[in-house]
């Protein structure tokens, strides 16, 4: 199996909230058969004590994977985790903690790592690291009708080749509409995402969910127990599309509510120049149409 990353960092506070991030990591590291780095940023009076957490957390973690840790001694978190990350690093991170890994939906440690890391970060909300996920199920690459959104395709069909898991491309379309307005939208959606579908390799299949609020449609499509969801990835796109605030209204929503992991490709960098590389243009949506 190749997977595209050959390590997986995971920063730690000492809290049980940072620590939500571990069972999903864990489970991805013991599937791809890549190692596990801990890293922990520290001031100099505490390493000691840090490097003892860290220990103990390698110790549970069980012989069944290799584990690693670090600290690093840095005033900025983000920096502290760009520091302990390598070429093909993927970091996999709670969006809560405490001191620094905790503020509003995202978190401001998560939100700011996501403004300037230069590849696709996993971010596991409250509701999303127990049980530990299974990564058994569907990819779903999320997208919105913009082309910016259409970044998470490539590294949701990277993933799913990875994990020999199907592909999925997903829109939410708003249904506070007029209803001759519904059907012609639809219409228009379900072709577009038709033609992206059968146009990208390894997409199974495509669907258009219809709710006012597409986080919670998202966070409602992971529970589905027909069809299971893995991984929801979502890629961030400032003043357009989904996201308006901060990271964005749906994104951080969706991170929040939804019961699996969610693969976060930010804007810029390697995640949509030649290290992920990009996709084809122009998204819709199709109910459940199947190539």
């Amino acid at each position: 199996m190749f997977a595209p990353f050959t390590e997986i960092l995971v920063p730690l506070d000492g809290s049980p909230a940072a620590e939500l991030a571990l069972g999903p990591a864990h489970e991805l590291a013991r599937r791809t058969g890549v190692p596990l780095l801990l890293l922990s940023r520290v001031f100099p009076d505490d390493a000691g004590v840090r490097m003892g957490y860290l220990a103990g957390v390698a110790d549970r973690l069980g012989p069944d994977v290799d584990v690693e840790f670090q600290v690093v001694d840095r005033e900025s978190i983000p920096d502290a985790i760009l520091d302990g990350m390598g070429p093909d690093t993927l970091v996999c991170m709670s969006s809560h903690g405490r001191g620094g890994l905790v503020r509003g939906v995202m978190g401001s440690v998560t939100e700011a790592l996501l403004r300037i890391i230069d590849r696709p970060t996993l971010v596991v909300g409250p509701h999303a690291g127990e049980p530990a996920a299974s990564f058994d199920g569907r990819v779903v690459a999320c997208v919105d009708g913009s082309a910016a959104s259409e970044r998470a395709i490539e590294p949701a069909r990277r993933w799913a080749a990875a994990l020999d898991l199907p592909l999925w491309l997903v829109q939410v379309a708003d249904i506070v509409r007029p209803a001759e307005d519904v059907v012609d939208g639809d219409v228009v959606e379900s072709g577009h995402l038709a033609s992206l579908g059968r146009r990208i390799d390894g997409v199974r299949a495509w669907d258009l969910l219809h709710d006012k609020s597409p986080a919670r449609a998202l966070a409602d499509l992971a529970t589905s127990e027909a069809d299971p969801v893995a991984l929801l990835v979502m890629a961030t796109h400032s003043r357009t599309g989904w996201d308006r605030l901060h990271l964005g209204s749906v994104t951080t929503a969706t991170v929040h509510t939804a019961r699996v992991p969610v693969l976060v490709v930010p804007a810029g960098g390697h995640a949509d120049a030649a290290e992920i590389g990009r996709t084809a243009t122009g998204v819709a949506g199709a109910a459940s149409q199947r190539p």
